[in-house]
């Protein structure tokens, strides 16, 4: 699949939005209840923060991986798939980027992840990440230091 990569653009504002709410609502509304209004204006300036960018297959957008640089680490905000997309090797691609970007920069990746998402957070594992905290809603993970952005086996 030859995927591209372009920075969103606020013309993409309501797209993103629905990818967020298309494959994050099941699991935000188990953790934590769904808001429509509150995760819309959470979303929009999350958004804001750091680089988003659009994954496209084909000039067809299929998903966004949004991330932050921060003074001494990387932090991956958000890697959302259309779900129609998931399992061909999209968000494969997206964590590739940041994780090289994180070892370019020579600063660890962290992310959250849902508990309750256990295929993205049995996923991370599989490619590096390891737990650092837990609260019962959402775990704290960092790439591990030996792992490296080469091609992933398994896909989201």
């Amino acid at each position: 699949m030859n995927l591209d990569f372009r920075q969103a653009v606020p013309e993409d504002s309501e797209w993103l939005f629905d990818t967020y709410r298309r494959t994050m609502k099941g699991f935000v509304t188990s953790a934590y209840g769904w808001d429509d209004d509150s995760q819309k204006a959470g979303f929009a300036k999350s958004v804001r923060q750091g680089s988003c960018q659009i994954v496209t297959c084909k000039g067809n957008r299929c998903g966004f991986v949004h991330w932050d640089v921060e003074p001494d680490l990387v932090w991956l905000r958000m890697l959302c798939i259309v779900p129609e997309l998931q399992n061909k090797s999209i968000g494969s691609a997206a964590i590739a980027k940041v994780m090289s970007l994180s070892s370019y920069l020579q600063k660890p990746l962290y992310l959250n992840v849902f508990v309750c998402n256990r295929a993205a957070y049995d996923w991370y594992s599989r490619i590096g990440f390891v737990e650092i905290e837990n609260d019962g809603k959402v775990s704290t993970l960092v790439l591990a230091p030996s792992s490296s952005p080469a091609p992933m086996e398994t896909h989201v």
